[in-house]
């Protein structure tokens, strides 16, 4: 009896041992293939296994770099200019000029080559801290919310800024540019004409529609341009003696009758005059809404006649 149970134990031992070394003592089969999968490693399905059936979890690698959220400093090379830049780094010309409004807010000065120039990542300000800047300070200077300057910044102490950091400011505006001056007039001798009567303007009233809420006011508060902007958003920048020019650049509709929500372009004052049309009377006078006429951020109405300003025309 012994010398059977040894018999039997030496063969079971040789059996077991021959399924471990030899190839063609595998037993084939979904079952046995995906247990030496699970001991070894390798794919079941979709599901990557590593040794001892350990799921694998790939790796997501990201398809683009993520955009850098410090601005740039460049130095100006030979041929580029404040549009070429602008092109190439994906923002607005506005923006490297508010950036650099010292040396560029006049809008016919253009980079030199060998000028360093403050270039922000995206459209907006970057701005270089000065003593008493705050990220509500900068917030209010260039119109955006307090919180997207903290965020974009990822600012820890957003009420002490260190002097002479660069911030970004995300989608701020800054000042108006400075305008080249404009065409001398040429004189023209004409025949005297009667003074206009006295009552050819109503009385100025003050109040009128409240500034509208149109985003992207790029024209600095209290100005005609400002409120004009306001309530009928445009895609040009400038004085309001340029609007009448600009609007037929951009291909807007512009002549000389007046209709209710035209805007209105004289030469009342040396930078020009921009007003809303609010309505046509039978005679043909016609009544507007403006700002800056009475006095700085003041808005106010009154009946103009025709022939009793300096009228340039009304863009439709």
């Amino acid at each position: 009896m012994h010398a059977v149970v040894l018999l039997i134990a030496l063969v079971v031992s040789g059996f077991a041992t021959s399924d471990r070394v030899a190839p063609w003592a595998l037993r084939l089969g979904a079952i046995n293939a995906e247990g030496l999968v699970g001991s070894e490693g390798g794919s079941v399905g979709t599901v990557s296994l590593g040794r001892t059936s350990t799921i694998l979890k790939p790796i997501a690698l990201p398809t683009a770099a993520p955009r850098s959220r410090a601005a740039v400093v460049y130095t100006v090379a030979e041929g580029d200019s404040v549009t070429g830049l602008a092109g190439r780094f994906g923002v607005s010309q506005e923006s490297i000029r508010w950036s650099n409004f010292d040396a560029l807010k006049q809008v016919d000065q253009d980079v030199a080559q060998g000028q360093q120039v403050l270039i922000p990542p995206v459209t907006g300000v970057a701005v270089r801290v000065v003593e008493g800047d705050t990220a509500a300070s900068l917030a209010a200077r260039y119109h955006v919310d307090e919180q997207a300057v903290v965020d974009f910044n990822y600012l820890r102490d957003p009420e002490h800024l260190t002097r002479g950091e660069v911030v970004v400011v995300p989608g701020g505006t800054g000042p108006d540019f400075v305008q080249p001056p404009p065409p001398p007039v040429r004189v023209v001798s004409a025949p005297p004409r009667a003074a206009a009567p006295s009552a050819a303007v109503s009385t100025v009233t003050h109040g009128g529609p409240a500034a509208g809420g149109a985003g992207g006011n790029r024209f600095a508060y209290g100005y005609c341009t400002w409120y004009v902007a306001s309530r009928r958003p445009v895609p040009w920048l400038g004085d309001a003696w340029q609007w009448y020019g600009q609007a037929q650049a951009y291909g807007w509709a512009t002549g000389k009758t007046p209709r209710p929500g035209a805007i209105m372009v004289t030469g009342e004052s040396g930078w020009g005059h921009v007003a809303i049309v609010e309505s046509v009377n039978p005679d043909g006078s016609w009544r507007v809404s403006e700002m800056n006429f009475v006095a700085w951020g003041v808005i106010s109405q009154r009946t103009i006649k025709p022939g009793t300003v300096p009228l340039q025309g009304f863009i439709y």
